[in-house]
């Protein structure tokens, strides 16, 4: 882990700390900040954030797979440099494409630790010194893989579907003592998302699974680079959405036009299976 802070507070800047901010929205997140803030962005390679150190950004080289030790030392020094962190965004994530009978243990759990397990850690690293200010903002974007189980990307989906159920919990449970959380359901962006490295495969290959899965496969390929989203439009949308009102943080932030659509159809698929099965299933009661 290395770092390139070097601060004395007391701070008069909002703190920032972005993590996933090598690429894509975090990058243009922590570039849409940092004139006003004071921004530590945080990537796996530190290499990849020395375009962000050029601007005046700090930043933190970490893994969300770290362990809980490392992490909250991470947010325990931060917090000595900085005086406090204002506002937590997460944007950090990959995709692993493969059925998912096809997706060995080590697979499924390095998607949870990334997308789940790891974001849990920063938040509980960080919380304790929001509840003692009862202030602070904590955004996590879930995207809309979570909305519904996609073939190709089901246990990517699943990550994303925890993640969005757990921040929701935790919304209410924060909402009280002053600290906002902001679910951000995140469309189809033209990042590079789907390209090598941020799109893994798994390892094993079933072949009863290819005429399944290899149109989609190849959709995918022809997608990447000509998704509709413009990331910095998204990067604007969300730091507005965060820094507007900081008493009114919306809970739950769709950005991208496709992500309504997705949402109505995944409902409106679950009410027609619901409904289709009342006269069996209403009965059951005592």
């Amino acid at each position: 882990m290395s770092n390139t802070f070097n601060s004395a507070h007391p701070q008069t800047r909002p703190v920032w700390l972005i993590i996933g901010a090598s690429s894509g929205i975090g990058q243009e997140i922590a570039r849409k900040v940092q004139p006003f803030a004071t921004v530590i962005a945080v990537g796996r390679n530190q290499s990849a954030l020395e375009g962000l150190a050029k601007i005046g950004c700090k930043t933190l080289q970490l893994d969300l797979t770290s362990s809980d030790a490392i992490i909250r030392r991470a947010i325990d020094d931060i917090i000595r440099q900085e005086g406090f962190v204002d506002f937590v965004v997460n944007v950090a994530g990959y995709l692993l494409e493969g059925g998912v009978e096809e997706h060995g243990d080590m697979e499924i759990q390095h998607v949870f630790e990334t997308h789940v397990f790891g974001p849990l850690r920063v938040f509980r690293a960080v919380l304790p010194y929001m509840r003692e200010e009862r202030r602070g903002v904590i955004a996590h974007l879930a995207g809309i893989g979570g909305l519904q189980g996609a073939p190709n990307a089901g246990v990517f989906c699943a990550s994303k579907a925890a993640a969005a159920t757990v921040i929701e919990a935790f919304q209410k449970e924060v909402a009280p003592l002053g600290i906002r959380m902001c679910l951000i359901q995140l469309g189809h962006f033209r990042t590079p998302f789907l390209s090598r490295g941020h799109r893994r495969k798994v390892q094993a290959r079933i072949t009863d699974y290819n005429p399944i899965l290899e149109p989609i496969r190849h959709i995918f390929d022809k997608f990447d680079g000509a998704q509709q989203g413009d990331p910095i439009k998204a990067a604007n949308v969300i730091v507005e959405a965060l820094t507007m009102d900081p008493n009114n943080v919306p809970l739950l932030l769709p950005v991208g036009a496709d992500v309504p659509a997705v949402e109505l159809k995944a409902h409106e698929v679950r009410v027609e299976n619901m409904s289709a099965l009342r006269a069996l299933t209403d009965g059951t009661d005592l």
